[in-house]
């Protein structure tokens, strides 16, 4: 019993040194998924094995996206071992890191948007987000972006949007163009009828303004929906 013992301890001694230097040496491709997920578990449970998490996550998530994926309170409320407060906000910052580092990779706010461009453009600025939000982006003459703010957001399923709120961001800047955008994570990019309506809405508001609106996107997943495109309202 006593060499069992030892036995395990010199098999885990020294092992998230070697996963470390695993990891630095050839990256992350080398590690199979559940070492992966083990290794970033390091630096939200300290001193001990997080072998058993990691693969408890991914039974639960089904992969490494998947827990990234999910929501924080539902990540620290799960029964799986050693999974706290910590270890939920750990993933939740991940999410936040990626999303960030490829705002910052494509210059989104610098970007100027084309026809050909939109779709990415539309795909990375809702990277990250698991919820309904509504972002309005204003643009110069030459349509390059000015300006991107957060008009509301939501739960995962709806998301209110306020003309009032657009035609005051677009009065405040001074530019002629704005384009409004907003994801349907759980659904199709199909518009609903009150999105139908709330374009026309403000198509007519922003007119008095002077400025055009022109377009309306909505994503969900990698499915992309160009309201000036497909739909005769524009």
């Amino acid at each position: 019993m006593e060499n069992n013992t030892k036995d395990k301890k010199n098999l885990h001694k020294d092992h998230r040194k070697r996963m470390k230097e695993k990891f630095l040496k050839y990256g992350h491709e080398v590690l199979s998924e559940h070492e992966f997920v083990e290794l970033l578990l390091y630096f939200s449970i300290p001193y001990k094995n997080t072998n058993e998490t990691a693969h408890q996550l991914l039974k639960e998530y089904g992969s490494f996206s998947g827990i990234v994926d999910a929501e924080y309170e539902t990540l620290r409320k799960l029964d799986i071992k050693d999974m706290k407060d910590n270890s939920a906000c750990l993933f939740k910052v991940i999410l936040a890191c990626i999303s960030r580092y490829i705002s910052e990779k494509n210059d989104l706010s610098k970007a100027q948007i084309t026809p050909q461009n939109v779709g990415v453009y539309a795909k990375n600025l809702f990277f990250g987000h698991n919820e309904e939000i509504c972002f309005a982006v204003l643009l110069d003459k030459d349509c390059y972006v000015k300006k991107v703010n957060v008009i509301s957001t939501g739960s995962m399923n709806s998301t209110p949007m306020y003309p009032r709120e657009v035609v005051k961001f677009a009065v405040s800047q001074e530019e002629p163009y704005v384009m409004v955008l907003h994801n349907h994570p759980n659904g199709t990019a199909k518009a609903s009828d009150e999105d139908i309506q709330v374009t026309k809405a403000l198509i007519n508001a922003l007119s008095y303004v002077d400025v055009r609106l022109i377009d309306h996107i909505i994503v969900a997943g990698d499915s992309i929906v160009s309201m000036a495109k497909d739909y005769d309202i524009f």
